[in-house]
């Protein structure tokens, strides 16, 4: 009797894995989009800050921490 419960369990077991598999195996990942109107570039922009300044340094570092501290 225990080598027939055995024999189920392990066939459950297998079917669930199994099961498991085919899922993962049916998941799709298309990478690159197909069809017409993809388009990953913003449509409208948003009009820069009236304080800010061009350049790297006027928008990094230590020059603009003091900035928005008000020094």
């Amino acid at each position: 009797m225990s080598t027939i419960i055995r024999t189920i369990a392990t066939a459950g077991i297998l079917g669930a894995a199994a099961l498991g598999l085919a899922g993962t195996a049916n998941a799709v990942t298309n990478t690159a989009p197909t069809g017409p109107g993809y388009s990953y570039s913003p449509g409208t922009y948003a009009t820069p800050a009236p304080t800010a300044k061009p350049g790297w340094h006027n928008n990094h570092g230590p020059a603009y921490i003091a900035h928005l501290n008000g020094e």
